[in-house]
């Protein structure tokens, strides 16, 4: 004789994952997260989403670039990649324009890095024209002077995109697969249970979770001293000029790179700054360990930035030189020593690491958000993780 046993359905608690921090990074974060099976997923933002360094972005999605070592192309093909295809999906609301990039090489051996660069892109499935005359570099930027440049090389597929956007269409693809996104509330303390993180303490009260990602920018510093971990990471000044040429230039601007500096088009204006990749760590003018909160927004005058840009623009677009300065303003980038991001574990249990993107945080956010998030799931470990983790500085 048998009985009937009613049938019990077990339903396994899902992992619950703070992140703090709701710029490009944290939102790619939250999305990928919420892909998978099993994890609840919250971002904290003290303010609104992508409204602190992302907001100050240059948004450049280039594959011809120094920024990232060449071992880590593949990041600029999946950022591109993604963006595209979200900018497309979404109708045009990341703002992508496929200007397309020219690099100007002064150096030979700046030009045999782009021949390289130029390959991996035909490699990835994208045209990439390689340039070793440098009179040819007129054609796509009439304006050049090219007497000290030795070559270069153009790409037409890519461009840049809304960095803000971006994070903005991360978070609310993230809320469509159940994603919590908090903004206007600020962390205010890591709460600790037998040297195991268990929940956030923030403005709006307490919260628990398995996990906490901090993914906060230039306020990382804050945050992990929250969790006890001090970082070895500086912040950076990007220093932004928006310059409106004193007649229309006739053609399209494509994104210009330089070894020190970039530009590209901002409507019918051009946007300059100076490459993250040459400001000193050393000079308390260029970098310094501060409190974002207490930095100026507007900026950009100090003299040697002045000097700086318009050595530049004498040089190399010398009709940029007879513009007006619509507006300025600087960014504060969080950077490493080697100019890498810091990711993966803190070395406390629970207390997960997606900091010091070194001014490549749009471009590694894809990257970083599919890799942290297997992580997270699996255990896995990625190129990224494995060779960005803080243990590197230990």
């Amino acid at each position: 004789m048998s009985k009937n046993y009613p049938i019990v359905e077990m339903t396994l608690a899902k992992k619950k994952v703070g992140i703090i921090g709701g710029g490009v990074i944290g939102c790619s974060l939250a999305f990928h997260l919420a892909s998978l099976e099993g994890i609840e997923a919250t971002v904290f933002e003290k303010d609104q989403i992508g409204s602190g360094t992302t907001a100050k972005s240059a948004g450049t999605l280039c594959l011809l670039d120094d920024s990232l070592p060449e071992r880590y192309f593949e990041q600029r093909v999946l950022c591109l990649k993604t963006y595209m295809q979200m900018d497309s999906e979404l109708k045009g609301t990341i703002g992508f324009r496929k200007s397309g990039t020219l690099v100007v090489c002064p150096t030979s051996e700046g030009l045999e890095r782009v021949r390289r660069h130029v390959e991996m892109s035909k490699k990835a499935g994208f045209s990439a024209e390689f340039i070793d005359d440098p009179q040819k570099l007129k054609k796509r930027l009439p304006d050049l002077d090219v007497s000290k440049a030795v070559g270069g090389a153009y790409t037409a597929e890519d461009g840049y995109a809304d960095a803000t956007a971006i994070a903005v269409a991360y978070a609310n693809k993230a809320r469509q697969k159940g994603a919590q996104i908090v903004t206007g509330v600020k962390a205010a303390k890591i709460i600790m249970d037998k040297g195991q993180v268990s929940g956030v303490e923030t403005t709006k009260g307490k919260f628990d979770f398995d996990t906490v990602i901090n993914a906060g920018g230039p306020w990382g510093n804050q945050i992990g001293e929250m969790a006890g971990l001090k970082l070895p990471l500086w912040h950076t000044k990007a220093e932004v000029f928006i310059l409106r040429p004193n007649s229309p230039l006739g053609y399209s601007f494509p994104i210009l790179k330089y070894p020190t500096w970039y530009a590209r088009a901002e409507g019918e204006n051009v946007f300059i700054c100076r490459s993250h990749m040459v400001m000193d760590l050393n000079n308390p003018v260029h970098a310094g360990v501060w409190d974002p909160d207490k930095l100026a927004p507007k900026g950009g005058t100090e003299d040697y930035f002045w000097e700086f840009l318009f050595e530049q623009l004498s040089e190399n677009v010398p009709r940029l030189t007879e513009s007006s300065i619509v507006n300025d303003w600087v960014g504060y980038r969080s950077v490493t020593k080697d100019k890498l991001p810091i990711l993966g574990e803190s070395g406390i249990p629970g207390f997960l690491l997606a900091n010091g993107p070194s001014g490549n945080g749009v471009i590694l956010a894809p990257g970083i958000g599919q890799e942290l998030s297997k992580y997270i799931a699996t255990g896995e470990k990625g190129h990224l993780l494995q060779t960005c983790p803080l243990q590197r500085f230990l």
